[in-house]
């Protein structure tokens, strides 16, 4: 019988997946998604490939299992900011802040970067990310409707148009803009799209 590491089982199990998503972490930024394989991660973390199995049957489990990790507590900071400052416009910059701060940080890059690399996203996989983004958004919904926005969809377009301009803000700070400058043009912009200006 397999040794128990944790006070638990479900310690033990948690503990387990967190180090396979370190060690794939490590892994895929060494050599790149495609070049590793499960096996590898496997021998990593010292797993036999069956037992990682029962973790994690694909790459993409991994993925997505990283994913919430960095997503649970990017809502969490995202709730928190709205529910201080109000559903106002300083609501929405310090909203804009955390999103812009997270996107532009080098360890998501690295996860945006593997999560495109990965050729075997299931559709299930792919459909939790984008239930994932729908709820950071939806954090939104209180400064939006302060805005104006009348119904569930005009939010949501809303919603869409301010998550747009934080990726395109995130990539003017990658090409070289300053961040102060972009975020001053981010907090403008997005004010006027939620109907705060």
């Amino acid at each position: 019988m397999p040794r128990i590491t944790g006070a638990n089982i479900a310690e033990h199990v948690a503990a387990q997946e967190a180090a396979v998503v370190e060690a794939a972490q490590r892994l895929f930024a060494q050599r790149g998604v495609a070049a590793v394989s499960l096996g590898d991660i496997a021998a990593e973390v010292g797993l036999g490939r069956t037992s990682l199995y029962r973790y994690f049957p694909t790459k993409g489990h991994i993925l997505q299992v990283w994913f919430d990790r960095e997503m649970d507590p990017l809502l969490a900071r995202s709730q928190e900011v709205v529910d201080e400052l109000g559903p106002t416009a300083a609501g929405l910059r310090a909203w804009l802040d955390v999103q812009l701060d997270f996107v532009t940080d080098e360890a998501h890059g690295a996860l945006v970067d593997a999560s495109a690399a990965a050729p075997e996203l299931s559709p299930e996989i792919v459909a939790h990310f984008g239930q994932r983004h729908r709820e950071l958004y939806a954090t939104l919904g209180p400064v939006l409707r302060a805005g104006g926005a009348r119904t569930p969809e005009e939010a949501r377009v809303r919603a869409l148009l301010v998550a747009g301009l934080v990726r395109s803000s995130a990539d003017l700070v990658a090409g070289g803009v300053p961040a102060a400058v972009v975020r001053e043009e981010l907090h403008r912009a997005a004010t006027a799209v939620a109907g705060l200006a």
